[in-house]
């Protein structure tokens, strides 16, 4: 009987764990959700669901994804201060949590955009884009079940690469 409850407890404080951990970028969201110079857009499933036909997010097909994504979070500022506090909050955030892999990172003239991922088997259940340039910066959370071809379709769409 102890057993029992000895895995339950170690169940809910890894669940607990697990739920902090997608949380920390969640809170970040928050934290500048109310700021000035900040925009924020914020998407359930259930809208993703209403959606007809086909989608285009710039040249980014998002048809195919529409089942898979969970949630989606934006977040953005193109004045100088907040841009640079946010970008150095969102990066120190990523390297710190040890869940986060990077997919991959493109430099292009003076833009640097990052694609980070938490995986759950061979699914990746979380896409974080942080995108930074001379005048703007951009996070992109996308909570779902994707497969690495998912990612790759989406860097291809966006021309970051052949």
């Amino acid at each position: 009987m102890k057993t029992k409850y000895l895995f339950l407890m170690i169940g809910l404080l890894a669940s607990s764990f697990l739920n902090a951990q997608t949380n920390t970028l969640k809170r970040l969201f928050d934290k500048y959700e109310n700021e000035d110079h900040v925009t924020i857009v914020s998407i359930s499933k259930t809208m993703f669901s209403l959606i007809p036909g086909n989608i285009k997010a710039g040249d980014v097909d998002l048809q195919h994804l529409l089942p898979k994504i969970e949630s989606l979070l934006i977040i953005s500022s193109n004045n100088s201060d907040m841009r640079e506090k946010m970008s150095a909050e969102f990066h120190s955030m990523i390297e710190k949590d040890k869940d986060y892999e990077q997919l991959m990172r493109v430099k292009s003239d003076k833009t640097n955009v990052t694609f980070n991922v938490r995986k759950k088997g061979n699914l990746i259940n979380e896409l974080i884009m942080l995108v930074i340039d001379e005048k703007d910066f951009v996070a992109i959370q996308l909570l779902g079940n994707f497969t690495i071809s998912d990612i790759e379709n989406i860097a291809k769409d966006m021309g970051k690469i052949q």
